[in-house]
């Protein structure tokens, strides 16, 4: 018997991360916002004896942020993982990985699935992949995370949001990890990040959301080359930033002429329309 779960891709448009990055319990995360869409994983498990195959889009791999998180659960079986993006391009799919893993898991246990939001979370923060996306994903919608980590200590406020998007591939892939682990690049995005956070709480929507995150993706100087290239010609047409933290873009706004333009800067296989994703990570029939 086998059990599918479907998690939702993730877009952070700003963030701090927390202060103490050797600490990985629910306690720790980022600060930050962004919002889950349509396209995502879909993760397929079957258990067995005392070893995890995974597999991701036909290619047997060893991913250790979804051991990590299973392995809490199960000693073993066959995972068999299908992403509708790329990674380690600002989509947040290696996160999305681990919670739907994890969530298939617990259900073919016939335990709680919410136990796969700590384990993933506490597995992305291990392996330095997300500091926050894993909670996002679990809710669904647009986000704002107020206090890093999971609730109760973590704060977290959840809108739903029904708007359409383009996302745009503009270049190589990027290492969250490493860049993470920079303290030079952690201190520059904590003191850009912090200083956005303040202001975007007390006025809180989403066109404001979409104005701040470009910002600091320019404060940042994450746009390089041909991503900041998409972000000024996007930027004529609809409201959009950089996916932190990836050579790629998003964009709302009148979605036709988004997705021709950018097309033609990137070509059609990097291109993807989509929509806000308001469910978050689920059970598959």
């Amino acid at each position: 018997m086998t059990t599918k779960a479907f998690c939702p891709a993730h877009i952070t448009g700003f963030f701090s991360l927390p202060l103490d990055l050797e600490k990985m319990g629910d306690q720790e995360g980022s600060r930050g916002a962004g919002f889950s869409v349509e396209l995502g994983v879909k993760a397929e498990v079957e258990l067995g004896d005392d070893e995890w195959n995974i597999v991701v889009n036909g290619e047997p791999i060893s991913f250790m942020v979804v051991e990590k998180t299973v392995y809490n659960f199960a000693e073993g079986g066959t995972i068999k993982i299908e992403t509708d993006l790329p990674f380690s391009q600002g989509f947040g799919m290696s996160g999305a990985c681990a919670l739907a893993s994890g969530t298939a898991v617990l259900e073919e246990l016939d335990e709680d699935t919410e136990k796969a939001l700590s384990a993933a979370h506490k597995a992305e923060m291990f392996c330095r992949t997300g500091m926050g996306d894993v909670l996002a994903q679990y809710h669904g919608g647009f986000e704002i995370r107020k206090k890093g980590g999971l609730p109760p200590h973590g704060e977290i406020d959840v809108k739903d949001i029904y708007r359409e998007m383009v996302l745009a591939i503009a270049g190589d892939p990027l290492s969250t990890p490493d860049i993470l682990r920079d303290p030079f690049m952690a201190g520059w995005i904590n003191a850009v990040g912090e200083d956005i956070m303040d202001e975007f709480l007390p006025d809180d929507g989403f066109d404001r959301f979409l104005e701040l995150s470009r910002r600091f993706a320019e404060e940042t100087e994450f746009p390089k080359e041909k991503v900041g290239e998409l972000l000024e010609s996007g930027n004529e047409v609809g409201k959009g930033s950089m996916a932190m933290i990836g050579n790629s873009v998003f964009f709302f706004g009148d979605t036709e002429r988004l997705k021709t333009l950018l097309r033609d800067e990137v070509g059609e296989e990097n291109v993807y329309l989509t929509k806000i994703d308001n469910t978050g990570v689920r059970i598959l029939d």
